[in-house]
């Protein structure tokens, strides 16, 4: 319900009172008003307040707890999962993510979802390269074993679940990212493929990905050639700078690059000694990635050296 979410919002605003709720929800054990107070450094009245107004919103609830000496009952808060559960939620190890924050942002962040995945699949891509090296193996079902590989070191649970020439299922992920399901299971979904796909690709097969409760269904995306080679994208914008010193076709390309959608294309048709490694470290400089550097000739019959490059996510 909206007025719910609004006093969760709130409930959650004050920083201190945030603090006390991932505390009650980690250690998974009844507190106390006052056992709250000395971990907070709090006065009591003022650790009470914090717990009643969490428990005002729904996020934690109440009950008593007997003194081994007898007398009153104090009154002892639990966060609700596990009061649910009786169980304590375990952040695994390896899914080192800021969980509270981002948990909080994911609701927000919704719309941006095609956003997020260019933005997993930019980090898929550099835990291959950092873990592998820069693979380049063209054949899936090794591209899929180097990629899980290096997607281990971040989500120790992922496993490669089926493979072949013609797909593979990639499993695991959900659990390094199950917070973020539980609060919008599609945002989950589209962070997992674009993982996989990112370091499927980095490893050396392009392949398109689709994820659904974590489990990612790879298949080839490429469409090959007659050599067997994977046809590139498509440029959505091209550079002449054929014939113009090296700055001004960098400065030509940093323009043509702006109105361009993150992942979107990019290619330069140069000429100049050195130019492709130049626009190189322009492009690694600006977080961009050079898909490919080839010889060719234009429609014209005239050389060129071909830059393809591809935007970089969030820019």
């Amino acid at each position: 319900m909206p007025h719910e979410d609004a006093a969760v919002q709130q409930a959650l605003a004050i920083p201190t009172r945030a603090g006390i709720y991932r505390r009650l929800r980690s250690e998974g054990q009844p507190v106390s008003a006052r056992e709250a107070a000395e971990m907070f450094g709090l006065h009591p009245n003022v650790a009470r307040n914090h717990l009643d107004v969490l428990a005002d919103a729904g996020l934690v609830v109440t009950g008593t707890r007997k003194h081994p000496g007898g007398g009153r009952p104090a009154r002892v808060y639990v966060a609700r999962e596990q009061a649910a559960t009786g169980t304590t939620p375990q952040v695994p190890a390896g899914s080192q993510l800021a969980v509270h924050a981002l948990v909080q942002l994911i609701a927000g962040l919704a719309e941006h979802r095609d956003k997020l995945a260019l933005l997993a699949e930019e980090q898929g891509r550099r835990l291959v390269h950092v873990a592998a090296g820069r693979a380049s193996v063209r054949d899936l079902s090794a591209a899929a074993v180097v990629a899980v590989e290096a997607l281990r070191t971040a989500f120790p649970e992922v496993r490669l679940a089926e493979v072949s020439d013609a797909g593979a299922v990639v499993e695991g992920l959900d659990v390094g990212l199950r917070l973020i399901g539980e609060v919008d299971g599609q945002v989950g979904d589209a962070l997992a493929a674009g993982f996989v796909r990112g370091a499927v690709s980095a490893a050396g097969f392009p392949v398109e990905a689709h994820a659904e409760v974590g489990r990612v269904t790879l298949s080839p995306a490429a469409v090959l050639d007659a050599a067997g080679e994977p046809v590139l994208p498509a440029p959505t914008g091209t550079v002449d700078a054929r014939g113009l010193p090296f700055e001004r076709g960098v400065v030509s390309a940093m323009r043509a690059m702006v109105p361009l959608r993150p992942g979107g294309h990019l290619e330069v048709l140069t000429d100049g000694q050195g130019a492709p490694a130049g626009y190189a470290r322009w492009a690694d400089r600006a977080g961009h990635q050079v898909i490919d550097v080839a010889r060719i000739r234009d429609v014209r019959g005239r050389q060129a050296v071909r830059v393809l490059l591809r935007k970089a996510t969030g820019r």
